[in-house]
C-alpha cells in the first residue's frame, strides 16, 4: 500500500549482466509497461528504467522504490531474485512484481514459483501492460492487499489467486502507447552498446514444443498500428547513435503482407542514415516468397529457414507437423533464384529423434542447398511443453546444467550466475550418441559455415558426395593432429556439464573457479576455432584430411581429377586467413574457367579458358581485426580474446575475400 507523500516511485528493470559485454538490447518490454502506466497515472507516478545491475544496486541503497518490477528470462532469473531479496531487506514494504516467460504457466507451476520465492509478491506470466497498470491503480487507491487484478498472480493465505487474461478475446489491433515516441527509452537509444528493438505484432500460430512464443495462450497474431510503427522507425533513426544492428522481435516477421512495407521503410532509413547495417528478423515459416522480398528490401545477403529436423515424425512430435519439407525446398529456391544465401537451424535432442534421423537431417540440409547450417543443443525453457513433467516422462528426457555465456557477475557482494538446463539424452538418443555429434557439428561450423574449406566441399557435392558424410569421415580421423583436437574438444564438451544447478552454483561459488569462468569461459565452437587458429599446422592437417577423403571417394566413383584437386588445395590455402593482423592486401591469380565455374558456382565461367581472380583482405576487415586484437597498440591473440573476437564478428574474418575480376 502506498503510504508515502508525493508520487509512487516505480523501478522497472530488464537486467543484463555487465561482467562481459554481450548483446545488450533496448528494454522495449518494460518500456511498454512504463508507457502504459504513465499514460494512466502520469502525475501520480515516478518511473525509472534500469538495464545495468550496478546502477540498480546503487539506486536501491539510496532511494528504495515503492514498487520494484523485474522482467524474467533464462538469462536473468537468479539475478532478479538476488535483487528481490535485497530490496525486501532494505525495505520490507516494497511491493515486488516479476513478469516474463521463464515460468511454468500452469497453476501449480505459478504457485510453486511464488511459494519458493517469498520475496516476490506478484507474478505476471503473459503480457504485462494492463495487469501491471491495474495493479498500480489498486496500490494508488489503497487496495493492494486484496484480490490481485486479472493477469496478476499472488499467494494469499497459502493459496494461489490468479485469473488469467483471455487473449483470444483481445482486439486484433494492439493499441498501446509507444515507449519510443513518449521519450521513455531515449537514454537507451543514446547508449551505443544498446541494440534497438522494434515490435510490429504479437503471437505465434506455430506451437513448437521447445519454444514459449507459440504457447496456446499467445497463439493468436495481433498487430500494432502501422502508422505508429512507421513513426517508431523514424524516431529510433533520429534518436539512436548510429547502432549498426537493429532487431525486430516478432516471432514471424513476414507473416503479414504489410511486413514488406515495414521492411521498405527500414530500407529508407538505411539509405538516408547509413545505419542500421544489419537487421535481425525471425522469418515467418510459411511465406517464402514474401520473406525473400523482405530480405532484398533491407539489403540483407541471406535469409534463414529453420528446419530443426527433416524427419516427419520428429516434426510432428515437435508441433511442427504443418511445416513440410517440400515447402521448405520451394522457399530455398526462392532465395537461390534471387542470388541470396540461406541458412538453417537444426536441433539435437528433439522428441523421438535418434542418432540416425539426426544424421539424415544434417545430410538433408546439405542436399537442400543451405549455405550455412547451425546445429544447436536444446535449452529447456519453463513454459514450453518440452519442459513439462509430462513431456519429460513421455520422451525420457534427461538433462544437465552449465553456465550461460556472459551471464555471471558479483552484485551485493555475492557471486551470481545463470544456469542453462539442456537436453542431454532422450529415450531415443543416448548422451554418448549426442556427444558423438559434437565434432561433426564443429566441423560443419568451421569448414562449411565460415567458408574455410567450402570450395573443396562444394566440388565434392557437385560430384555427388554429401559434405556431411565427408566431414563425418574427417571426424573419425586417426591422424594425430586432428585426432588430438577432436578428443580434447569432446572431453571439454562433456566436462562443462553439471548434474544439478546446486552443484554448478556451489562449484562456481569458489572464488578461484569463478575467476576462471570470467577469464576463460567461451562457447566451444569459437574456442576450438581459436585453438586451431593458434596452431596453423592443425588447420593444414584438416585441409589435407578433407582433400584425402574427397579424393578417395572420387577415385571409387571414377571421378577423380588430379588437376582440379591440386587447384582446390591451392585455392583453399589462399582463401584461409592465416593472420588476422595481416593488414589490407590484394593478390591476383588466374585459374581455368572450368575450375572457377565450380568454386564460384557460375556456369558462365565455363566459356572462358582462364579467369582472373583477386584474393584480398579489405581495409574494413583489417580495421576490425586491428581494433579487437590489437587494443591500445598491444597485440592480444590469447585464447579468451580470440574466442570473444570470433563471437562478435570475427568468424567473418576467417577467410580472405575472393572475387572474379571482370574483363
Amino acid at each position: 500500500m502506498h503510504s508515502r507523500g508525493g508520487k509512487l516511485k516505480i523501478y522497472l528493470c530488464d537486467l543484463v549482466y555487465d561482467t562481459i559485454m554481450t548483446n545488450y538490447v533496448v528494454p522495449l518490454n518494460i518500456g511498454y509497461i512504463g508507457s502504459s502506466v504513465k499514460e494512466k497515472y502520469a502525475e501520480q507516478v515516478d518511473i525509472t528504467i534500469f538495464k545495468y545491475p550496478k546502477q540498480l544496486e546503487e539506486a536501491l541503497r539510496n532511494v528504495p522504490p515503492d514498487i520494484l518490477g523485474l522482467s524474467h528470462y533464462s538469462w536473468n532469473d537468479r539475478l532478479d531474485n538476488l535483487f528481490l531479496k535485497m530490496v525486501k531487506q532494505l525495505n520490507p514494504d516494497v511491493i515486488t512484481v516479476m513478469g516474463g516467460p521463464h515460468i511454468r504457466t500452469d497453476a501449480d507451476g505459478i504457485k510453486n514459483y511464488l511459494t519458493s520465492h517469498p520475496a516476490l509478491d506478484y507474478y505476471i506470466p503473459y503480457e504485462g501492460e494492463e495487469p501491471f497498470s491495474e495493479l498500480v491503480g489498486e496500490i494508488l487507491g489503497g487496495c493492494g492487499s486484496e484480490k490481485p487484478p486479472c493477469g496478476c498472480a499472488r499467494i494469499i493465505e497459502g493459496e494461489l489467486i490468479f485469473e488469467p487474461v483471455i487473449f483470444k478475446e483481445k482486439p486484433k489491433i494492439i493499441d498501446l502507447p509507444s515507449p519510443y515516441l513518449s521519450g521513455l527509452l531515449d537514454p537507451f537509444l543514446a547508449d551505443s552498446k544498446m541494440i534497438p528493438l522494434l515490435e510490429t505484432n504479437r503471437g505465434c500460430p506455430f506451437g513448437c514444443v521447445y519454444c514459449t512464443w507459440g504457447i496456446a495462450a499467445l497463439s493468436r497474431v495481433r498487430q500494432r498500428k502501422l502508422d505508429v510503427i512507421y513513426e517508431e522507425i523514424d524516431y529510433v533513426a533520429e534518436k539512436s547513435v548510429g547502432q549498426v544492428n537493429w532487431i525486430f522481435c516478432d516471432a514471424n516477421f513476414g507473416i503479414l503482407p504489410r511486413d514488406l512495407d515495414i521492411a521498405k521503410r527500414v530500407r529508407k532509413v538505411m539509405d538516408k542514415k547509413g545505419y542500421p547495417i544489419n537487421v535481425t528478423l525471425w522469418h515467418s515459416k510459411n511465406t517464402g516468397q514474401r520473406n525473400v522480398e523482405i530480405v532484398k528490401a533491407i539489403g540483407a545477403k541471406a535469409g534463414n529457414i529453420a528446419i530443426q529436423s527433416a524427419d516427419p515424425a520428429v516434426l510432428e512430435n515437435c508441433g511442427r507437423g504443418n511445416i513440410k519439407v517440400e515447402e521448405i525446398r520451394k522457399h530455398i529456391t526462392y532465395y537461390k533464384d534471387s542470388n541470396l544465401k540461406v541458412a538453417t537451424d537444426i536441433l539435437i535432442g528433439l522428441p523421438g529423434e535418434n542418432a540416425e534421423s539426426h544424421l539424415r537431417t544434417l545430410n538433408e540440409a546439405f542436399d537442400m542447398g543451405f549455405d550455412r547450417i547451425y546445429p544447436y543443443n536444446i535449452r529447456l525453457l519453463p513454459g514450453s511443453r518440452y519442459e513439462t513433467p509430462e513431456f519429460r516422462q513421455k520422451y525420457g528426457v534427461k538433462t544437465k546444467y552449465r553456465p550461460i555465456f556472459g551471464a555471471y557477475g558479483v552484485y551485493d557482494g555475492e557471486i551470481v550466475l545463470e544456469v542453462e538446463e539442456s537436453v542431454r539424452a532422450t529415450n531415443s538418443m543416448t548422451e554418448e550418441q549426442m556427444d558423438d555429434f559434437k565434432v561433426l557439428h564443429w566441423l560443419i561450423y568451421f569448414c562449411w559455415n565460415s567458408g574455410v574449406f567450402k570450395p573443396v566441399l562444394l566440388y565434392a557435392q557437385k560430384c555427388g558426395l554429401n559434405p556431411a558424410a565427408i566431414l563425418q569421415a574427417v571426424s573419425s580421423s586417426k591422424n594425430r593432429q586432428p585426432r588430438e583436437l577432436f578428443d580434447d574438444m569432446k572431453s571439454k564438451s562433456m566436462g562443462e556439464w553439471f548434474q544439478s544447478p546446486a552443484e554448478m552454483v556451489e562449484f562456481y561459488g569458489v572464488k578461484e573457479n569463478y575467476e576462471k569462468l570470467v577469464g576463460s569461459f567461451a562457447k566451444l565452437n569459437q574456442l576450438y576455432i581459436a585453438i586451431a587458429y593458434q596452431r596453423p599446422e592443425v588447420v593444414q592437417s584438416l585441409q589435407d584430411e578433407i582433400i584425402e577423403v574427397v579424393s578417395t571417394e572420387l577415385k571409387a566413383k571414377g571421378l577423380y581429377d588430379e588437376a582440379i584437386m591440386s587447384l582446390l588445395a591451392d585455392f583453399s590455402s589462399r582463401l584461409v586467413c592465416k593472420d588476422f593482423l595481416q593488414g589490407e592486401f590484394h593478390l591476383r591469380r588466374k585459374y581455368p574457367g572450368e575450375f572457377c565455374s565450380i568454386v564460384f558456382n557460375d556456369m558462365k565461367l565455363l566459356e572462358k579458358e582462364t579467369v582472373e581472380t583477386e584474393f584480398c583482405f579489405p581495409e574494413e576487415c583489417a580495421t576490425f581485426c586491428e581494433f579487437h586484437l590489437k587494443p591500445n597498440g598491444h597485440k592480444d591473440l590469447s585464447l579468451p580474446n580470440l574466442a570473444r573476437f570470433l563471437e562478435i564478428g570475427g568468424m567473418n574474418m576467417l577467410t580472405n575475400r575472393v572475387q572474379v575480376i571482370s574483363n
